[in-house]
Formats: structure tokens, sequence, C-alpha cells
């Protein structure tokens, strides 16, 4: 049989292994993550305590002067009290802004020291979700509002298949389609953050794996999909969990 007479066929699977793509398999998996996650974080909490300590011995807590110790009172005294509102409300972003004006007066004041942290895990882990991405489909809305200077972090798991079927000469990415980030591949789980679909044909993708963590460039729905050009043919799927502080 003359083969340059055909089309050839290529099937690329890409598995993320150690998870099973099943949702309960996943759950399971994720508290375990969740489990380690929070052990990382009262880490870093660890480390941020001990920089503040640093901080404290290089610079003068409290001044001298009676009056204007008076008046860092009243200041602590009044911003810890706004401060403790903002948390109660769940208004996170005021809440760590009163408590760093508090820590950067008087770097070894606990009590600012402790919201500041408080609120800092509170903002990465509020939100989670587990996500769906089809592989036989174009952009996918995830149903999550990420929030502009939140970070975020990304678990995958699952398997899925590219299929991209040529001649000879092979596949020449569209201009329109070629990533600015040459690590994004056919097959690549990438993702975007946009006001709505209407703005999807002209957003900058980036790419996605398991463990990624960035911080929103911008608040938008969070949309996903495979790099490919025709999608139509592709098989499977990955599970997502995302984790922030989701906006409305």
């Amino acid at each position: 049989m003359n083969p340059f007479g055909r089309s050839w066929l290529i099937i690329i699977t890409l598995s993320i292994a150690g998870w099973a793509t099943g949702p309960t398999a996943f759950a399971q998996t994720a508290r375990a993550k969740m489990q380690k996650q929070m052990q990382q974080v009262e880490q870093q909490q660890e480390a941020m305590q001990r920089k503040l300590r640093q901080i404290a011995t290089s610079e003068s807590g409290m001044p001298d002067d009676p009056q204007l110790q008076s008046l860092h009172r009243e200041f602590i005294t009044k911003t810890e009290k706004l401060a403790m509102e903002y948390e109660r409300k769940k208004q996170f972003d005021q809440a760590r802004e009163a408590y760093q004006s508090i820590v950067r007066l008087v770097p070894d004041y606990a009590g600012g020291n402790q919201g500041l942290a408080r609120v800092l895990t509170y903002q990465t882990s509020q939100d989670r979700k587990i996500v769906k991405v089809l592989a036989d489909q174009t952009w996918q809305d995830s149903g999550v509002v990420l929030t502009a200077g939140m970070p975020v972090k990304v678990e995958v798991k699952g398997v899925w298949k590219v299929v991209i079927e040529s001649g000879a000469e092979g596949i020449d990415i569209p201009k329109d389609m070629r990533p600015h980030d040459d690590r994004i591949r056919f097959g690549t789980l990438i993702a975007t953050i946009v006001s709505g679909p209407s703005e999807l044909a002209e957003a900058k993708p980036m790419r996605l794996e398991s463990g990624t963590e960035f911080v929103a460039n911008n608040s938008g729905k969070l949309y996903m999909r495979m790099f490919d050009i025709e999608p139509n043919d592709n098989e499977g799927e990955l599970l997502v969990l995302i984790q922030s502080t989701f906006g409305k």
C-alpha cells in the first residue's frame, strides 16, 4: 500500500498520574493535599513571624515621647478595632490593609502580626472548587470568578487525548492562535481570566499544570480548555481544583 497517498493520524495521550479520574478519589486526594498545604501555611506563618521579629529589632517600636506614645496607642487601638470589624464582615482586603498599617507603625505589636497572618491565611484558602474540563470542547466557563491581586492555587488530575490529523507537510499553528508562552503545546491545559465570552478571542492564555500558583492580574471569570486547533475529535477530561478568594 502506498503510504504517501494517505493522511497521518497522530494520537497523543496526556496523563497526569497519581489521581483517579473519579470525583471520590479526587476528593480524598484533595483532602490530603489540603492538610499538606495547611502545614505549608503554618511554616510560612512562622517564617513571616521571624521576619517581623527581625524588623522589630532593627526599628524602634513605641517612641520615647509620652505624647507620641499616647497617639500611637490611640491609633493602634482604633485601627485594630476597625480591622477586627472588617474581619467580622469578611471584608478581608480592608482588614489586611488595617493590620498592615499597625505592623508598619509598631512592628513588634503581637495583635497586628497575628491579625495580619490570620487574614492572609484566610485569603489564600478561603474558597475552592473542582471543575471538569473536557478535551473536545473550546473555552469552558469554570464558574469561578477570580479577584485581582488574590493568590490562586491549582491542582490537576486526569487524562485526555489530543488527536491531530495531518499529511506529510504537518500542521502549521494559525498565527492568531500561536501562544506567547513557548511552553504551551498541543494538549496543554490553558486558562484565561476575562469579563465574558466576547473577550476570549483576544485573550492571552496561560499554561496550567498541577501545582501552579499565580496572582490574578485582573478580576473576571476563569475559562479553561485544551490547546488545540480543532478539539472536536479529542477525548477525555481533566479535573481541576481551584483555590483562591473568589469574587462575586
